[in-house]
């Protein structure tokens, strides 16, 4: 998960999907581990995942690679959102899943190191740049409340806003189509709140491209709309 390469670094042009997990223990501390030496970027710290094999779903085989590397029984999961990087070596295309319900104590069998860490803590090596990001992201909110931390732009400032306000800790917009969500992501912002008729037309094989509110959903539906791939709701104030 590093930044885009140039296409001409790429050895194929093949998207290799991979699951991602973002498992959050009841402290909000979330797993993140080194990769393993022999592997690209050993050394770096991420979150933890593997490759999709033929018909598995995203949380098979993120369920597989968690029992498979670290020792861990994953129960359930839900979309997070998606997100594509070209590398020199591959291009891929990474699909997130947070997770609270989950079982075992991690184990590395790979000789890599792991550990449950805090946003604000930091880990013993280097991560890969995009996973820090998404580091300040598993903090957001699942239930929207106005705060100095976050900058909300309307529709319109979206369509007008071209650098995104770094003296937020997170920045997002109100969108309605999926051109809004892609520009969004382009920019880098860290959400959208979307409309909830809208919702299911802004997915893409039902996974949303950016971390994503329900507009006016109660917070008691908070479970519902998550497991249809929402980050959180934005109850009416």
């Amino acid at each position: 998960m590093l930044p885009r390469s140039s296409l001409e670094n790429i050895v194929s042009d093949k998207v290799v999907d991979v699951a991602v997990g973002v498992l959050i223990r009841e402290d909000g501390r979330m797993l993140l581990g080194s990769r393993p030496e022999g592997k690209p970027y050993a050394g770096y710290w991420e979150f933890p995942g593997g490759k999709l094999e033929k018909n598995e779903t995203v949380h098979q085989a993120l369920a597989r690679e968690l029992e498979e590397e670290l020792g861990i029984a994953l129960a359930d999961s839900t979309p997070w959102f998606v997100k594509e990087h070209v590398y020199p070596h591959a291009h891929v295309r990474l699909h997130f899943r947070r997770s609270h319900d989950f079982v075992g104590t991690p184990v590395p069998k790979e000789g890599q190191e792991c550990g449950f860490y805090a946003a604000n803590e930091r880990t013993p090596g280097l991560m890969l740049p995009v996973d820090q990001a998404i580091v300040n992201r598993v903090e957001l909110p699942e239930v929207f409340e106005e705060s100095s931390d976050l900058l909300t732009l309307s529709r319109n400032a979206l369509q007008a806003t071209i650098v995104r306000d770094r003296s937020y800790r997170w920045v997002g917009a109100r969108a309605e189509t999926m051109d809004d969500v892609l520009k969004a992501v382009a920019m880098d912002y860290d959400f959208v709140i979307v409309p909830p008729e809208a919702f299911d037309g802004l997915l893409v094989n039902g996974e949303p491209r950016i971390p994503t509110y329900v507009d006016g959903a109660p917070a008691a539906d908070l479970a519902f709309w998550q497991a249809k791939g929402a980050h959180g709701v934005k109850p009416v104030m």
